[in-house]
């Protein structure tokens, strides 16, 4: 499904508690673009099981002695402040949800609204060990599908994120 309202959409995977230069950047890129924000939260304790003679997906948990199978949600506190960066750069946004793994979550998401950019977080902390071990999600990315993947660091030292174009 192609996004008619505007020229196209920027995907952002985004988390609770997430650093929002993250989503400051994929909006700002989302306005250079004329293009929609469209942000994925991704639960990957929850995986996809099939879908429904009515259309809706079938949810399970990964933990088999878990009984939650609701998707998480971001906070209202993050919508509000994710909501603030896009009306800052006059960006409409979009929030998805999904399960599974992050990176086929994301692809998918960018197909279906045949994005012209995945925006994706680095990793900071034990995060980043864990990372090293079984592979990002942006390295995870651009193996997978054909879109450009714009990986913004986790609180770069001393350093504003700003674009190119936005430098002094």
């Amino acid at each position: 499904m192609v996004e008619s309202s505007t020229a196209g959409v920027v995907v952002v995977g985004v988390q609770s508690g997430q650093g929002h230069d993250v989503v400051g950047v994929a909006a700002a890129v989302a306005e250079r673009f004329s293009a929609r924000l469209v942000c994925v939260v991704v639960d990957p304790a929850l995986l996809s099981a099939g879908v429904r003679a009515d259309g809706s997906e079938i949810i399970e948990p990964i933990d088999p002695d878990t009984a939650d199978s609701d998707p998480q949600q971001l906070p209202d506190e993050d919508m509000r402040v994710i909501r603030d960066l896009a009306a800052a750069r006059s960006v409409d946004v979009d929030f998805v949800s999904r399960v599974g793994d992050p990176s086929h979550a994301l692809a998918a998401v960018a197909e279906e609204r045949d994005a012209v950019m995945i925006v994706v977080g680095s990793q900071a902390g034990r995060r980043r060990i864990a990372e090293l071990l079984t592979g990002s999600v942006a390295a995870h990315l651009t193996h997978q599908q054909h879109r450009p993947i714009l990986v913004v660091p986790h609180d770069p030292v001393g350093a504003t994120v700003l674009l190119p174009s936005e430098a002094p």
